[in-house]
């Protein structure tokens, strides 16, 4: 903990001196002064030199630490790769579904090369997994390193949880009688909480990506092992327990970016530390609530571990998400979106045509913004210019809103000839977000339909642009009926520029 303290220092100078800062954007980032990054290098550079420590030195010890270097190899030459991507993610950036690559080799190389027990225990019960286990497993630990690294997105919230998570592991450990994960656990805690005292709020400096993955890689392995029984068989629901906030944050993050037309790596603001800060404003106050949150599963995933009853971790768990998502403090509106997404596959399979798309899909995923109003009279307006399809995607994370909308019109009768329209609406010289329009333009000019979507993506730049004066958009929304051009110079437009 102390190392970890005292490394910061110089390793923060360093950062600034590289150019290696995350800077604010008065849209995402929570920030509002420049911050160094990529400080989880520091723990990664003490954790392995204590895991070498610990390996080197096993036979010195009065009991069985229980640490193989066969065990450990593949993690001490996996770290320093994931460590680099996020290095390199943290300094220049690197796309999702690279990351996502470096993510899987990275995990695939820590379980194809050790050796792990592939039995797993659920409720008293046994199931062999044989081969099949190892791409659970790796499966498991890329989605314990997204996880964490979803949630790094405010002061000091992913060190407070990894905290607790290395605590719950420490003590399964010791339950199990696993001592050297036990040790490595505890020493990966004491690094936590040597950082926070950089990271707590206003935090001088960042994990970066780089410390949130290796965080999150040996996390993830180090829970896999402290749950091993001394039959040889793995717990499940006690690790899920651990995990279980965190891994509904990064589903419900999947949840809302795929149902808003966007890919599963886009960035928003609609995680589980955003939400609370928009609620409470409070940074210390979030950090209680994230601990409120995730400690109830730590708790249950130990006393289930003591009594090797598993109806404590899965009953716990299945009172603390309820709760969290019945008082909107994360994943409310995902909920419901995946109900209504389930809901409209039932109806599909039963009655097919009525429930195609023809009365639109519409999601206000964050906000209270009037964007509904504006798309039912952006809806009626486009449809009589023989409009197909419309999309409308508003994303404006410092507001705090996020809104998507489709509608197709299944009357339309089929024909090759269809021009699409995608717009980017900008408001103050920003991009907050994109309308794209598809029109049948058999037998049409493909001129009017090119000036008839300019003007309605001026109307929806105006209504934007009158939300963010906190004005009234009633005037606005009469507009969408007009014709041509020339009644929409009676309209005051905004400017796009900043």
């Amino acid at each position: 903990m102390i190392a970890t303290a005292l490394t910061v220092f110089p390793f923060r100078a360093l950062a600034v001196k590289i150019e290696m800062v995350d800077y604010p954007d008065n849209i995402r980032k929570l920030h509002k002064r420049p911050v160094p990054v990529g400080g989880g290098v520091v723990i990664f550079g003490i954790l392995i030199a204590v895991l070498c420590l610990l390996i080197f030195f096993r036979d010195q010890f009065a009991f069985n630490l229980g640490i193989s270097p066969k065990l450990f190899l593949p993690l001490l030459i996996t770290s320093p790769f994931i460590v680099a991507v996020g290095l390199i993610d943290d300094k220049w950036g690197v796309r999702g579904t690279n990351k996502l690559l470096c993510q899987i080799v990275g995990a695939s190389i820590v379980v194809g090369f050790a050796k792990y027990y592939s039995t797993v225990a659920f409720f008293g019960e046994t199931l062999n997994l044989h081969h099949m286990f190892y791409p659970i497993a790796v499966f498991w630990l890329i989605g314990v390193i997204n996880a964490i690294n979803l949630l790094d997105g405010a002061d000091g919230v992913a060190v407070t949880a990894c905290f607790y998570m290395a605590i719950t592991a420490t003590g399964m450990a010791l339950i199990n009688g696993h001592h050297g994960i036990a040790l490595i656990s505890l020493s990966l805690a004491g690094c936590l909480l040597g950082f926070f005292a950089h990271n707590k709020p206003s935090a001088r400096i960042y994990l970066g990506d780089a410390g949130s993955m290796f965080i999150g890689l040996v996390l993830g392995l180090l829970i896999l092992r402290a749950s091993v029984e001394t039959n040889r068989t793995i717990s499940v629901c006690g690790p899920l327990a651990i995990v279980l906030i965190p891994m509904f944050d990064s589903c419900f993050a999947i949840i809302r970016r795929v149902n808003s037309g966007r890919t599963i790596f886009s960035p928003d603001r609609g995680h589980l530390h955003h939400l609370l800060l928009l609620k409470y404003s409070s940074p210390y106050g979030v950090l209680c609530l994230v601990s409120l949150l995730i400690l109830p599963g730590c708790v249950a995933a130990l006393a289930g571990c003591y009594y090797r009853n598993d109806l404590i971790p899965v009953a716990v768990s299945c009172v603390v998400l309820p709760i969290a998502i019945a008082t909107d403090l994360f994943g409310r509106r995902e909920f419901f979106i995946l109900l209504h997404r389930i809901k409209c596959r039932f109806r599909k399979s039963f009655h097919k045509k009525k429930y195609l798309l023809g009365n639109g899909e519409i999601y206000h995923i964050q906000g209270n913004g009037p964007w509904r109003k504006v798309w039912n009279n952006l809806v009626p307006a486009l449809a009589e210019k023989s409009c197909h399809r419309l999309q409308l995607d508003i994303s404006m994370p410092d507001k705090g809103e996020d809104f998507f909308a489709e509608w197709v019109d299944i009357e339309t009768p089929g024909s090759d000839r269809f021009a699409a329209h995608a717009t980017s609406l900008i408001v103050q010289g920003r991009r907050v977000g994109t309308l794209k329009i598809t029109f049948n333009i058999e037998g049409r000019d493909r001129h009017d339909f090119s000036c008839y979507t300019t003007k309605i993506c001026r109307l929806c730049e105006a209504c934007i642009n009158q939300y963010y004066a906190g004005g009234a958009i009633e005037e606005l929304l009469s507009a969408f009926r007009l014709e041509g051009e020339s009644e929409l110079e009676s309209i005051s437009l905004p400017n796009r520029a900043a």
